[in-house]
């Protein structure tokens, strides 16, 4: 046999059929005008550097105000997104979206439920303080056909039993609206360390791609900053959670806005994954 020619077919088709996958989960920061030179005007365009330069696959974002959803989309040309404001399931409130590169993935189904009693409309659950919501897509790979789902969330910072819940009612829907049992992503700002009991249900059921990365973790360990650039935050509240997937690596990008300021409050998480 012709080794080189051998090498080659390798080399071809397991690029064909690994088909990698770059995922992030990102807070942007909602637009407070007090966050002065942290204001959303004042760092839109490198949140959009940030994300045009690694250039997610798809990427999850929390508490984006209907305005910066704009932003986003405008700024980014290839990409699209899924999902509903939390207050009114329309374009009011806080999205979790979900924008993907149109380019390379196509959604199969799409939706949002609130992470409440009533998950099907509109409402704040148990002892939340707030509206939270969980935004979910089912994306199929233009090239390959692979398909898969991908969740996005924000849990509330308060409520200890609607975060408990939260974490039980996730794993309930995921049973529901994957029967197929697709691989799977779950991204978000959890508002908890690894320590508490709602990340430990979902570690317990899904792989943190923090610990599960073939490669050890780059970046700091904390993901929430505060603004602050005098300190390593040391505290992750922010994760990518998967099933069915192989995690190639694992980073907190902890990049700052022409060395000086950081791009939002938290630290983007992202991850290589390969089915």
């Amino acid at each position: 046999m012709n080794w080189r020619f051998f090498m080659v077919f390798l080399m071809f088709f397991g690029l064909s059929f690994s088909q990698d996958l770059k995922v992030m989960s990102f807070n942007i920061r909602l637009n407070v005008e007090s966050d002065k030179e942290n204001a959303w005007p004042e760092r839109k365009q490198d949140v959009m550097d940030l994300l045009s330069y690694y250039h997610p696959d798809y990427f999850g974002v929390q508490e984006a105000l209907p305005e910066q959803m704009q932003d986003i989309k405008t700024g980014l040309k290839s990409y699209d997104y899924v999902g509903v404001g939390r207050e009114d399931g329309k374009m009011k409130g806080e999205f979790s979206a979900i924008f993907y590169d149109t380019s390379r993935l196509q959604v199969v189904k799409s939706g949002t439920f609130w992470l409440s009693e009533t998950p099907d409309k509109p409402s704040k659950g148990w002892d939340a303080a707030l509206n939270r919501i969980c935004t979910y897509a089912v994306f199929r790979d233009k090239k390959s056909k692979k398909e898969w789902m991908a969740m996005n969330l924000h849990f509330d910072h308060i409520g200890n039993v609607a975060r408990v819940k939260s974490s039980e009612l996730i794993l309930k829907k995921i049973k529901e609206l994957n029967p197929d049992n697709l691989p799977l992503t779950l991204t978000g700002d959890f508002n908890l360390t690894e320590d508490s009991e709602p990340v430990k249900i979902l570690s317990q059921n899904l792989e943190d791609s923090f610990y599960n990365s073939e490669k050890l973790h780059y970046g700091p360990v904390g993901t929430f900053t505060g603004f602050n650039v005098n300190e390593v935050p040391k505290d992750r509240i922010d994760y990518i959670f998967v099933k069915g997937f192989r995690i190639k690596s694992h980073r907190h990008v902890n990049d700052r806005r022409n060395n000086l300021l950081y791009p939002s409050d938290h630290f983007p998480v992202l991850v290589d994954l390969q089915f």
